[in-house]
C-alpha cells in the first residue's frame, strides 16, 4: 500500500491585500504554509465572503486556519473621539466591526467541520490606551470581545480563536499615525523594549504560526503581545 504525503497546512489571511497581509503572508509561506490571500473587501458582504472562502477550499483543499490580519485602514487614522460625526464613527468604528463580525461568520461556517483556528492581528494601543486613537482602540477591544466570546462557544466544534498584539505601527501606513513622537500610538521609549522591535515576516509570523498548530490546539481566547517587550500586560 502506498501512503500519500500528509497534506501541508493551509491558511487563509484575510486582509492580504494591504502592507500588514502580504508581510504577515509572506512569513507563513517562509514556514511552508500555504497562504490564499482575500482582500478586505470581501468582508463587506456575508455571501461574498462565505463565497471566497469556498472558492479557497475548492483549489487547496479544507482550511486549518484563517488570519484577520486588517479590516481596513479607517481605523488606524487619527480622530479624537469628540470629533467624530456619525459619518465618521460608522467609517471608522462601525464598519470595521461589521467586517470583523462578517469575518468571524465566515470563518465558523468553514471550521466548523473539521476544527481549525482563527487568528485576528490586533495593535496594543488598545491594551494600554492612546490619545487620539479612540476609534481604532473601540474597534480592536470589539474585536477581542467577540474573540473571547466566540472562543468560548465554538470550542466544542474544535475551532480555536486568538488575538495577536503587535505595534500599531506594523498595521497601518506611518502617515496615518503622523511622524512625531508625541504622535505615535506606541510612544516609543515609554517604556523601551525589552527586545527588538518586532517585525511581521520574521517575528510576528512565527507565533500565528505556533497558533495555528495542532499543538497549540488548547490555547484559546488569549491575546499574545509580540511587540519587543513594550507593554507586559499580564
Amino acid at each position: 500500500m502506498t501512503l500519500s504525503a500528509p497534506r501541508g497546512r493551509t491558511v487563509a489571511v484575510v486582509g492580504g491585500d494591504t502592507a500588514a497581509g502580504v508581510e504577515l503572508a509572506a512569513g507563513l509561506e517562509d514556514l511552508g504554509t500555504s497562504v490564499a490571500p482575500l482582500g478586505v473587501s470581501c468582508l463587506d458582504s456575508r455571501d461574498e465572503f462565505g463565497g471566497a472562502l469556498e472558492a479557497v477550499v475548492r483549489r487547496r483543499g479544507p482550511l486549518d486556519g484563517v488570519v484577520l490580519a486588517s479590516v481596513g485602514d479607517d481605523p488606524a487614522m487619527r480622530a479624537a473621539v469628540a470629533d467624530l460625526d456619525a459619518d465618521g464613527w460608522r467609517a471608522r468604528v462601525e464598519l470595521p466591526l461589521h467586517r470583523t463580525l462578517v469575518c468571524f461568520q465566515g470563518v465558523f461556517d468553514s471550521l466548523r467541520r473539521d476544527g481549525g483556528t482563527l487568528v485576528l492581528l490586533v495593535p496594543t494601543l488598545s491594551l494600554v490606551g492612546a490619545a487620539g486613537f479612540g476609534p481604532w482602540a473601540a474597534v480592536t477591544e470589539g474585536q477581542r470581545a467577540l474573540a473571547k466570546a466566540a472562543a468560548r462557544a465554538w470550542g466544542r466544534r474544535a475551532v480555536t480563536v486568538n488575538c495577536v498584539a503587535v505595534p500599531a505601527a506594523l498595521l497601518a501606513p506611518i502617515l496615518a499615525m503622523g511622524e512625531d513622537d508625541d504622535t505615535q500610538p506606541d510612544r516609543p521609549g515609554q517604556p523601551a523594549p525589552a527586545l527588538a522591535p518586532p517585525d511581521l515576516r520574521g517575528d510576528v509570523s512565527p507565533v500565528v504560526q505556533t497558533l495555528l498548530s495542532s499543538a497549540w490546539r488548547s490555547v484559546t481566547g488569549a491575546t499574545v503581545g509580540v511587540d519587543g517587550g513594550v507593554w507586559m500586560t499580564p
